[in-house]
């Protein structure tokens, strides 16, 4: 009888030592029962990484990365599920067939792209037409290291010089046609057109699309053209870059905004390795979604120019609803990051970066730039803005804002705290402060736990919900962290989207603590299941990890001494306070 694809996974995992795997990625040093190291998906001095050789789970206390075999190698070497298992059978000397595993029904695509891809770049590399734009690409001050490593090619002015070679490849007209790199009237003609270009990659590194660049001084052709809207390609969702960068992104915990492809690229040059860029359009929800994937912090690096400075003003603005924490490295005027790195250098541009200031701290200096402070109407206007800016924010944002009014403004502090206060309580008469609901906070997020738990093995909707909105995630119950482990890594080796797991078969798999916690808490056949309650309970965990980072964040604060840094994380540690402490709920949840 053949073997199914789950007990052969079941064989790989078997024969996998995950100790000896992960060891020859970071060094594992026996502590008890586990062994622990230095995480591989995140920077630390500490070691905080565990790896169980009895569960053969792995998983970090800080980041909160976590998985088996397979996972691991999923995300150190950046492959799919179906290769990461080809890979350890291969370690373990197991013969697989083929036919065990379901092709992914995009992969004839990724394929196309990756041929044009490559013949794209020998053109570049190869032809006279190709070394006029290798010219202007050095005129850019890129060198051969970075084109190469970017991927960068050049189409043909030739009409059809990309369908031809791909018809000797035997690749099919339609799917030229389905992934736009062709297009048809009366002939067959290539859709980009004596343009550098530029792969387009998802976070996987697959090439999903393109974008072209011309490199000529007709006023009259678009600047860039990028692919339609394909099976692989929606720019809505593709962020370029990021499968280069999220590595980096991780382990610097912030990715920084650029308005176009050049400045990522030429940021990279000065050393600068977590840019990312949209395809011309706004941050739609996926790509914040993408981002928060790798990191909570974002920094907008775009023109100085007035159309990059609404740009950044319309971001703040559309990002202010989310847990982003929103920086913003200004551009001199009329400067650009590109000319930015070549006037004055690779230091000062990551100084530039590094000290990026708040996004109030832009809004502030916006408003300033376009008062004149000899007027008066012009001083009440930008004094509202600023009190505007600020009515919500911490006692220590209020005082900082304040200060550097009356300094602008050269006003005495206490005239506009006197204004402010006046504004604050008109604005605010019946904001009264109420003493808080007294409740045990650990008590609450246990029993969220549980229940999650309830929900996660009643069906796997559950679980993709929960994990697209938390990638990483802490809980107060080390027994209900383990638990949930094992229900997501047996989700995640059943592909069927209908399989469901049975709770009596699954606590036989426990460990002897698991199963009385099972025993004690979990009761699927009484549990009154309710939609509404799962997406509270999503809210309750929202507000656990954001309690969570502020406690570590007060442990990092007690630890500085700059003053300069201390003021940085108090910002950052009053947002976090007042989410946690002005964060709304539904009342549907059980688990008051």
């Amino acid at each position: 009888m053949a073997e199914t694809k789950d007990t052969l996974t079941d064989k790989i995992l078997s024969a996998t030592d995950i100790v000896e795997l992960i060891s020859e990625v970071t060094p594992l040093e026996k502590k008890g029962k586990n062994h622990m190291g230095l995480c591989p998906f995140h920077q630390e001095n500490t070691p905080s990484f565990s790896v169980s050789e009895d569960k053969q789970l792995y998983h970090c206390f800080s980041c909160k990365a976590s998985g088996n075999a397979i996972t691991f190698v999923k995300e150190t070497k950046n492959m799919e599920s179906r290769d990461a298992i080809k890979y350890l059978a291969d370690r373990a000397n197991i013969t697989l067939d083929d036919n065990q595993f379901k092709a992914d029904p995009l992969q004839k695509y990724y394929d196309i792209n990756a041929e044009a891809e490559a013949f794209y770049k020998v053109y570049l590399h190869h032809t006279k037409s190709g070394q006029k734009a290798l010219e202007y690409l050095y005129g850019r001050e890129l060198d051969l290291t970075t084109i190469e490593h970017f991927g960068i090619g050049l189409a043909p002015a030739q009409s059809d010089a990309l369908y031809q070679a791909m018809r000797k490849k035997e690749i099919l007209k339609s799917d030229l046609l389905d992934l736009g790199l062709i297009g048809e009237n009366e002939s067959v003609y290539d859709v980009f057109r004596n343009r550098i270009m530029f792969p387009l990659h998802d976070e996987k590194m697959r090439v999903v699309g393109f974008s072209g660049r011309t490199f000529t001084d007709d006023a009259k052709t678009a600047k860039y053209v990028n692919s339609t809207s394909t099976a692989t390609f929606e720019k809505s969702k593709v962020l370029y870059n990021l499968g280069r960068a999220r590595k980096t992104i991780r382990e610097k915990n912030r990715a920084v905004l650029f308005e176009g492809f050049m400045d990522v690229i030429k940021a990279h040059t000065a050393g600068l390795e977590e840019g990312i860029a949209t395809m011309g359009t706004a941050l739609t929800k996926e790509h914040i979604k993408l981002i928060r994937r790798h990191t909570d912090t974002l920094v907008l690096c775009f023109d100085g120019d007035d159309a990059g400075l609404e740009a950044t003003r319309s971001m703040i603005h559309d990002l202010k609803n989310t847990s982003l924490a929103l920086y913003v490295a200004k551009m001199p005027y009329k400067k650009d990051p590109d000319d930015y790195i070549s006037e004055y250098g690779k230091d000062r541009f990551n100084r530039l970066v590094d000290e990026a200031m708040s996004a109030d701290e832009f809004l502030y200096e916006d408003f300033l730039a376009a008062a004149d402070t000899d007027k008066l109407t012009d001083i009440e206007r930008f004094k509202k803005q600023v009190f505007n800016l600020i009515e919500r924010k911490s006692n220590v944002e209020q005082v900082y804002f304040l200060n550097k009014l009356a300094e602008d403004l050269n006003l005495p502090y206490e005239s506009l705290e006197l204004d402010f206060k006046t504004v604050s309580k008109t604005t605010f008469k019946s904001s009264k402060r109420f003493p808080a609901k007294s409740f045990h906070i650990a008590d609450k997020f246990v029993k969220t736990e549980i229940g999650l738990i309830h929900y996660f093995l009643k069906d796997r909707y559950y679980s993709r919900k929960f994990r697209s909105e938390f990638e990483d995630f802490t809980y107060v119950s080390k027994v209900a962290l383990e638990i949930q482990l094992e229900i997501f890594e047996i989700y995640d080796l059943q592909e069927k989207s209908n399989f469901c797991i049975v709770p009596e078969i699954f606590r036989n798999k426990l460990s002897e603590t698991q199963r009385a916690f099972f025993d004690k808490h979990i009761d699927m056949a009484s549990y009154p299941f309710n939609d509404e309650e799962f997406e509270d309970m999503l809210l309750i965990m929202n507000e656990f990890q954001k309690r969570s980072k502020l406690k570590s964040l007060r442990e990092q604060f007690e630890k500085l001494e700059s003053d300069d840094e201390k003021i940085k994380l108090k910002y950052e540690i009053d947002r976090l306070n007042r989410e946690v402490k002005h964060g709304k709920r539904k009342n549907n949840s059980r688990v008051n």
